[in-house]
């Protein structure tokens, strides 16, 4: 039996993990919950980050790239890998975006090597947004849905955009900013929320193609 693991497998792996919690809570403690999805979905967004580093070039997700390729050298931190992406990889970051990794990544320090209080609120509105960058992230720079993934439990997208408002007004806002600076038209998705519908009807944010009444007609 072949076993492989990669950066984009774990990413992914971390992700669908922050977002069964955020869901379906099947931890009862909801402490210990939301704790494994701040680790879960701050290690996935830095993941994704590095695998779209990698992309670019194998060499950049290394910190020391003389050391490339050898199992023992470091690999890039956030930090570095959002540089090397804007000023190598030519992406675009909202400084919003910028802020929310860098508090992220100081927070899933805190809980993994300190000390960390916080309320269920504060900490469902860092996984709700962490996640909401994820989502974006994944679709619009690696081409990986998620909300695709979470489409094979049945009702998973309904309960997380119901249940988390913090990911829920994360998730619309991405897609509806990207519509307004690319000038694009878009209505509202019946299915997500999103201000993100082409002409076509199709939701660049989920997916989804909207109804209308002449769908409803049998043939």
């Amino acid at each position: 039996m072949h076993i492989e693991f990669d950066l984009l497998a774990n990413a992914q792996d971390s992700i669908r993990h922050a977002i069964d919690s955020l869901t379906w809570k099947d931890e009862a403690n909801e402490a210990r919950r939301l704790k494994q999805a701040i680790r879960d979905v701050a290690h996935g967004v830095e993941l994704l980050l590095k695998e779209k580093l990698r992309r670019v070039h194998p060499v950049l997700i290394w910190e020391n790239i003389d050391k490339f390729p050898n199992l023992g050298a470091r690999t890039v931190t956030v930090d570095t890998a959002v540089s090397r992406l804007a000023r190598i990889g030519g992406l675009k970051f909202d400084p919003h975006d910028v802020e929310l990794i860098t508090a992220l990544r100081d927070t899933r320090n805190a809980v993994e090597h300190y000390a960390w209080k916080t309320t269920k609120l504060e900490a469902e509105r860092v996984v709700g947004e962490a996640l909401g960058f994820a989502v974006y992230f994944a679709k619009e720079e690696l081409g990986i849905d998620f909300l695709g993934y979470a489409e094979h439990r049945e009702g998973t997208v309904e309960a997380l955009m119901e249940g988390s408002y913090a990911f829920a007004s994360a998730f619309r806002a991405r897609y509806e900013r990207s519509a307004r600076e690319k000038g694009e038209f878009a209505t509202l998705c019946d299915y997500c929320g999103a201000i993100a519908v082409n002409l076509a009807g199709a939701c660049k944010a989920c997916g989804h193609w909207q109804t209308s009444d002449k769908d409803e007609i049998p043939f």
